[in-house]
């Protein structure tokens, strides 16, 4: 692995965005990213806080990523999908300080 410095970017959102969200950080140079299923704390169906509708049902979404990478994919993932869209979608970032079996040089993936 290269010794340049990693980031895990995490993005949670209502279910159903995050495949579109992932498309986004593509197009901005994500070469891939996680999607897991669950479920908010909220113990009703849909919440009102603030005004707000929350729903139970998230999806997470999580990138690793080099960290001079870091801000556009964080960008881009937010832009159409933010805290004020439909996907009310929040994103963080978090150092990684240990990683195995990530590569970010640029190979070809196997033909299918």
């Amino acid at each position: 692995m290269n010794n340049q410095p990693i980031e895990v970017i995490l993005y949670v959102c209502n279910h159903g965005y995050a495949y579109e969200a992932m498309s986004e950080a593509r197009k901005a140079g994500a070469r891939g990213g996680t999607i897991i299923h669950g479920r908010s704390s909220i113990s009703t169906e849909k919440e009102k806080f603030f005004g707000i509708t929350l729903h139970p049902e998230k999806d997470i979404l999580m990138i690793v990523c080099l960290a001079d990478q870091k801000n556009d994919l964080m960008k881009a993932l937010t832009s159409k999908y933010g805290v004020t869209t439909e996907a009310r979608g929040l994103c963080f970032s978090m150092p990684v300080s240990d990683a195995i079996g990530f590569s970010f040089e640029s190979i070809p993936f196997p033909k299918e």
